[in-house]
């Protein structure tokens, strides 16, 4: 069955290639065009290129790129049709195609993920509807009105009202034909323990619509607009619902990132919206927890500059402190905007006006490190076991600061702070990265990693990425089998991870070890928890090791037949031996091809 060519036409001129390559390279804008490191090959230089104009992408190097569909073919190892059906979920296209069911059931989890994102969108329109056309949403929309939320922004956001009925979304997605199962596990319904009777999670609250990165409604946040508690009523962590991976408004702000080379990130999806309406962009906010790795590994991805801005209050400073750290440690450059004290963007916004709010993140922005410095400027100054301590730890945070000019200027700073001379504070934080570097190498290396071919060196620094990132893992594992491993433990290590993850979402080594009974696998499961690697793969780096894997099965391959040729030869076998033959002969062709 063919996918009609006016669907597929439909779905790429919906969907934007610059967007799409972003969320896999990191772009910078060259002329008219936007450059990255290739994803499908190893390079220092710059060579992949990006053609907003056209559409397409290239890569000057391994040749490889194309539109919309070739590039996400390419870049997830899929098939033409796969790629359709991918990028018509993203902007809500529905592709009839018929789907193999695969053994491990990830068809149907798909299909079901999808359906709770159109429960999700089905329910935003209809909340929209009863906030801007029904009785029952008036008190709502006028507590909007006097907030400061423009229509503008009510419609453009698709802000709704969940009218004060405990059946109003279940009986309309029965009536769909929904199953409320589903809808239970997607969050939209709660449960009675007791009687297992479903009804509405959100009541009398204003909806606000979260959506995913590519811009699907994946969750709500129902606000109080009567002094109900919670203030805010949050969708339940669900299979398409995971604060870990949700930043608010990325869809929408992941041009204006790029185009500004940085994202600055807010307290709440409330002051995002406040913030986008008057006039700052490039703002995302995580849904009211830290910043988790996965989302620092997707903000790399699209800039180098992190810009922090939370309220005015002491758990604001708080959260600064520790979200800069992380972030910090990640190599980004980090800065924040401090504003005045007990108040948050909305506050400012609604007492100074959109221009100058403006002018204020414009012209208040500051080093991560010097807002860390002036935080203790009065211990610094007065408490000598202080200055020791602030002095230490500001010589390691700047050893962690990538940017050479940033560097400059911030140590140019911190010495006039602590009165010290510029030298001596660069000669600190030089000694203070090299130490680092020499005690990065001085781990001692186990017995079990010494001697190690290419090939099993290889397996080991795969292993250790599909230790760090479950999704890295069931992204490629299809890839390989055991028998590709030459090293007999880490083949026993690709197959645990393939027990252990089928049980768990993380891997840490507390649990992983009750996974295993043989202490020499648990020696080796150790040591590899203690390798240290890159904590986010290099493009292309996962395929070269697997290929690396895949020529070793091959040549293993040549082997065998060679051996058996010399067996038929022994035994007089003319016809294995013609066979053998030109089984080798065939081998040799495609290695070399």
């Amino acid at each position: 069955m063919r996918i009609e060519q006016s669907v597929i036409n439909e779905i790429k001129d919906k969907t934007d290639i610059l967007d799409l390559v972003s969320e896999y390279v990191k772009l910078e804008k060259r002329g008219r065009n936007y450059i990255g490191l290739c994803p499908f090959h190893d390079e220092k230089t710059p060579s992949f290129t990006v053609s907003e104009d056209k559409q397409i992408c290239h890569c000057f190097g391994c040749k490889r790129g194309g539109n919309v569909f070739q590039f996400l073919q390419e870049i997830e190892g899929i098939s033409f049709t796969e790629a359709v059906r991918n990028l018509g979920e993203r902007v809500n296209i529905e592709v009839n195609v018929p789907s193999q069911q695969t053994s491990d059931g990830s068809t149907k989890i798909a299909s079901e993920d999808l359906q709770m994102i159109e429960m999700h969108e089905l329910m935003q329109s209809y909340y929209h509807y009863a906030l801007l056309k029904t009785v029952e949403g008036e008190a709502a929309l006028s507590y909007l009105k006097d907030r400061g939320f423009s229509t503008e922004t009510i419609e453009s956001r698709k802000i709704g009202y969940a009218p004060n009925n405990a059946q109003f979304c279940h009986d309309f997605l029965q009536k769909k034909g929904y199953d409320i199962e589903l809808a239970y596990e997607a969050g939209l319904l709660s449960r009675n323990e007791e009687n297992f009777s479903y009804y509405d999670r959100f009541r009398d609250r204003i909806i606000f619509p979260l959506t995913n990165a590519q811009g699907r409604t994946v969750g709500y946040s129902g606000r109080t607009y009567t002094d109900q508690e919670p203030k805010y009523l949050n969708s339940p962590e669900s299979p398409i619902f995971q604060k870990r991976r949700l930043l608010y408004n990325v869809d929408r702000a992941r041009k204006p990132i790029r185009q500004a080379d940085e994202v600055i990130i807010l307290e709440g999806f409330m002051d995002v919206i406040k913030a986008d309406e008057a006039g700052l962009k490039q703002v995302i906010a995580s849904m009211g927890t830290q910043l988790s790795q996965e989302h620092m590994t997707f903000l790399k991805k699209l800039t180098s500059n992190v810009t922090l801005m939370f309220d005015g209050d002491y758990a604001g400073k708080e959260a600064t402190l520790k979200t800069g750290q992380a972030l910090l440690q990640q190599g980004l450059n980090v800065f924040v905007v401090e504003l005045p004290q007990g108040m948050d963007p909305d506050e400012y916004i609604m007492k100074h006006g959109q221009e100058a709010f403006q002018h204020f993140v414009e012209h208040e922005k500051r080093a991560f490190v010097l807002y860390k410095v002036k935080l203790h400027q009065d211990e610094i100054n007065h408490n000598d076991l202080a200055y020791e301590k602030y002095l230490k730890e500001t010589t390691q945070d700047i050893s962690y600061m990538q940017s050479p000019i940033l560097r400059k200027k911030v140590l140019q700073e911190v010495a006039e702070l602590f009165k010290v001379s510029f030298d001596s504070l660069n000669n600190s934080v030089g000694s203070t990265s090299n130490y680092q570097a020499e005690y990065s190498n001085i781990n001692d290396t186990p017995t079990i990693f010494s001697h190690l071919s290419t090939a099993e060196k290889a397996e080991r620094a795969l292993l250790k990425h599909f230790m760090n990132d479950k999704d890295l893992f069931l992204d490629y594992y299809r890839s390989i089998e055991a028998e590709d491993f030459t090293n007999e433990h880490f083949k026993s290590i690709f197959n645990f991870l393939h027990r252990f993850y089928g049980e768990n979402d993380y891997f840490n080594i507390s649990d992983g070890l009750q996974y295993v009974e043989s202490n020499e696998l648990k020696e080796t499961l150790i040591a590899l928890d203690n390798y240290t690697i890159n904590a986010e793969p290099y493009e292309n780096e996962i395929d070269d090791y697997i290929n690396t894997l895949s020529k070793q099965r091959k040549e293993e391959s040549i082997e065998s037949l060679n051996h058996k040729l010399r067996e038929a030869t022994r035994l007089g076998d003319v016809e294995l031996q013609k066979y053998y033959l030109e089984q080798i002969v065939n081998r040799n062709k495609s290695r070399n091809n």
